[in-house]
């Protein structure tokens, strides 16, 4: 950037400038300021070479008349009086100084300012500038609209952060539906998503659709032996190996969870009771059969599963207490059973 302080020289070239300007017909931008405390020209020539944001003035035909030293920056010339003349057509793509130049016109005819409009462009380098922009008509001394004026802040290192952040929160919003273990959904999702689908099915049902969706808990047996007999590490990884049976053995549109310890719970949409119990005893049966094997042991994996269909229970905890319940009866009936 420049020094603040200008020089005898560029004082006397840009107010020749400016007066140029004022005799085509174009005003002042500074009336009311004591000349002998801070000329016009001083004014003009430090807000035009030191505003970090881009100000400008535009004729009747939207064509520059004057720029500041930011508005080059952006538009990768170095010298601002290069601009004049010239309009945004130069500068942007054709839809985008299409719309600045409907916003004058009605700028024009209407005398209202548009203020902090949003609006995406690219620099003279081709990089994307998001700009906060304020527009607004530019009057002679008569009061008559000669063209517009306006301002823009670049915004853009303030957008990418809040994308960033958008991006952030939406990662850990995922993340706290996540089991770290077994990277399947939490319980704490379970409850939302089960209760999604009750109001789901509960409104096919009202509008007269024959509609079924099963739910299935499943628990590792003698779990409790797995951790005693081989430690934690070897239980976690049994979950981890149940999880991925789980996840192998279901549809992309069922959901599985890790609803705690050593317990499992699977919505099944649009699946009756009948084939709920199918692809539940197809889950107990795949994983007796796969060995589990550690670095020095195979170990014989076991589950147990109760499985319920949707019978219009409206609230969520009525169809986890049956699940459970028929989970405990696979549990009281000798393990390794489907119920």
């Amino acid at each position: 950037m420049k020094d603040a302080t200008i020089s005898k020289t560029n004082q006397e070239t840009k107010s020749k400038k400016t007066s140029k300007n004022i005799d085509a017909g174009y005003v002042p931008l500074i009336k009311h300021v004591p000349t002998d405390i801070a000329p016009d020209s001083l004014i003009i020539d430090t807000l035009m070479d030191n505003s970090q944001n881009t100000i400008y003035f535009k004729d009747i035909d939207s064509k520059f008349i004057l720029c500041d030293n930011a508005l080059a920056k952006q538009f990768g010339v170095k010298d601002p009086t290069q601009l004049i003349g010239k309009c945004d057509y130069d500068f942007y793509s054709e839809a985008l100084a299409t719309q600045k130049k409907q916003d004058e016109l009605l700028i024009m005819k209407t005398g209202i300012p548009i203020i902090n409009k949003m609006e995406q462009g690219r620099n003279g380098e081709g990089d994307i500038l998001v700009l906060s922009t304020s527009k607004y008509p530019l009057y002679d001394y008569h009061g008559k609209i000669i063209g517009t004026w306006g301002t823009s802040r670049d915004m853009t290192k303030l957008v990418k952060a809040e994308e960033e952040l958008a991006k952030a929160n939406a990662k850990l919003q995922a993340l706290s539906l996540i089991d770290d273990l077994t990277s399947l959904y939490n319980q704490r999702h379970f409850y939302d998503c089960l209760e999604i689908t009750i109001k789901q099915y509960t409104r096919k049902r009202l509008s007269g659709f024959s509609a079924d969706f099963c739910l299935f808990f499943l628990d590792i047996d003698n779990f409790k032996e797995v951790n005693d007999n081989y430690g934690h590490i070897v239980g976690d990884a049994a979950l981890r190996f149940v999880a991925g049976h789980l996840m192998a053995h279901t549809k992309s549109k069922d959901i599985c969870f890790r609803y705690g310890g050593d317990e499992y719970a699977v919505i099944l949409p649009n699946t009756n009771l009948p084939n709920g119990k199918k692809i539940a005893e197809i889950i107990r049966h795949v994983i007796e059969s796969s060995p589990f094997t550690t670095d020095k042991d195979t170990i014989q994996l076991n589950v147990s599963i109760g499985v319920v269909v949707f019978n219009n229970e409206t609230v969520a905890s009525k169809l986890v207490e049956k699940a459970d319940a028929k989970l405990y009866q696979a549990k009281h009936e000798g393990k390794n059973l489907v119920r």
